[in-house]
């Protein structure tokens, strides 16, 4: 049996002088019995994770399902790190989107996934991606220019047009002129997708059997089809097509493994496409959704951004040089992030008997990494519901755990994309913050929901008022 101990330490952080405490899940007392759980999860699996959880290390609960929550960040780092061979990703994450996303890096394991991360990784170096601010840049102003279209203070789904303005970032540097087709038909798909969503993960956790009938199961496969065969469509048609280009999916398709000097086979390649072009804008999109109705709600926060957006890029459009320069627009969506992350819960297992903490975990147990617990754990940081940018000073930021702030997780399988979504959403949201001002409209308030990312339920209307140019 193995053993694992934590040894860390939980350290509070100083208030700010911002008193917002935006929506936030209301975690059941205590652990729901099963009936209670199945209803709750399929509203939003976020209601199933018991008040305990936000102030424990480690929660065992007993189930059914069996599920050891784990939030200590030592105790993070040995499941993630230390001994991931020991918790390899959960099979569930394959069974609920392997349709969709087949073997690629998401969803596969072992040496198929090293291949593939080996590959994949030098497209996703620093350097590669500041060339494209430009594009991230036209992505925001894609969406400046539909709001200057409608008279000042009107109310536009900023979660729509948020998707809306990523996809047209994420189209033009993965497949300049080809993603048309495919944008609209993950526009029409995605949303019948993600319905379908908690029912086919609820019957994953429970270990239900896959030929049982579920609602959605139909329109999911349908979209699954339709996606991968579109997708299929559009790399043959690059395979073929004499045009001289530079896109990611270019660079993509002559990726060579260094060890064994193989390209990606063309099923793997659709594999990947979808899951950089789904999660690589969806992801974002939510960040800055959540972030700027916590704009819209901190006028004095918005002030500090729009002043050193104006210092630091005085006139002319953003550029990858001013990106580390914009420290607080980066501190407010790092605050939003840890609030609102966009992946709000990882799953591993128990490959072994094992010992956390001197818990007792049997093999085949599943191990839930709750992000957005953790994030707002009541031993790991101060006033944890509380909005607060200045708690990712740079000497405040350098003082916590690697394990206690992962909005796009941790360790050998951190998100690939990393670094691209907070470029980018860095560059955004300096465009779009300098161009326009955003107000909440009295109406009930967001609520996060888990659906694969952190929604806001029944989307995000936000009043918009685009400013004066020579505000800008």
């Amino acid at each position: 049996m193995l053993q694992y101990h934590s040894m860390s330490r939980f350290c509070p952080i100083e208030a700010s002088s911002v008193h917002l405490y935006p929506p936030r899940v209301m975690p059941p007392p205590k652990p729901l019995n099963l009936p209670q759980s199945f209803i709750k999860f399929l509203r939003n699996p976020l209601l199933t994770i018991p008040e305990s959880v936000y102030h424990e290390p480690l929660a065992a609960l007993r189930g059914p399902p069996a599920i050891v929550w784990v939030t200590d960040p030592a105790l993070v780092k040995i499941v993630l790190v230390d001994h991931c061979d020991d918790f390899p990703q959960d099979p569930l994450l394959r069974r609920v989107l392997g349709g969709l996303f087949g073997n690629g890096i998401l969803t596969s394991e072992g040496q198929d996934w090293r291949w593939q991360h080996q590959i994949v990784a030098p497209l996703f170096r620093h350097g590669e991606i500041v060339r494209y601010a430009p594009a991230m840049v036209a992505g925001a102003e894609s969406a400046i220019k539909a709001w200057s279209a409608a008279p000042p203070g009107s109310t536009h789904a900023i979660d729509a047009d948020m998707l809306r303005a990523t996809y047209h970032v994420i189209s033009n540097i993965f497949l300049p002129g080809g993603g048309a087709l495919i944008g609209e038909t993950m526009k029409r798909g995605t949303a019948d997708y993600v319905e379908g969503i908690s029912w086919s993960t609820a019957y994953a956790v429970l270990s239900l059997p896959v030929w049982l009938p579920r609602p959605g199961r139909r329109r999911m496969r349908y979209w699954e089809t339709r996606l991968r065969a579109v997708v299929a469509d559009m790399i043959h048609a690059h395979h073929t097509s004499p045009d001289d280009r530079n896109d990611l999916l270019t660079l993509l398709l002559g990726a060579v493994d260094a060890e064994t000097s193989q390209t990606m086979p063309e099923e793997r390649l659709v594999d990947n496409v979808l899951t950089f072009l789904l999660a690589g804008h969806h992801t974002i999109a939510m960040t800055l959704t959540w972030t700027l109705y916590l704009l819209s709600r901190a006028p004095e926060w918005e002030a500090r951004v729009l002043e050193e957006i104006r210092q630091v890029v005085p006139s002319g459009p953003v550029t990858g040089e001013h990106i580390d320069k914009l420290v607080t627009v980066q501190q407010v969506l790092k605050e939003s992030m840890r609030l609102y992350p966009p992946l709000p819960v990882m799953t591993r297992y128990s490959a072994k008997d094992a010992e956390l903490a001197s818990e007792h975990i049997r093999a085949g147990t599943l191990v839930g990494l709750p992000i957005y617990v953790i994030h707002r754990h009541r031993k790991l940081w101060d006033d944890p519901d509380r909005f607060d940018p200045s708690r990712f000073a740079p000497e405040r930021e350098a003082s916590y755990s690697r394990y206690q702030f992962m909005p796009f997780g941790a360790g050998p399988r951190i998100c690939i994309g990393a670094a691209f979504a907070l470029i980018e959403a860095t560059a955004m949201l300096a465009t779009l913050v300098r161009a326009a001002r955003f107000e909440s409209t009295p109406v009930q308030e967001p609520m996060p929901v888990w659906r694969v990312v952190l929604l806001p339920k029944d989307g995000m209307p936000l009043q918009v008022t685009i400013r004066d140019r020579v505000g800008r």
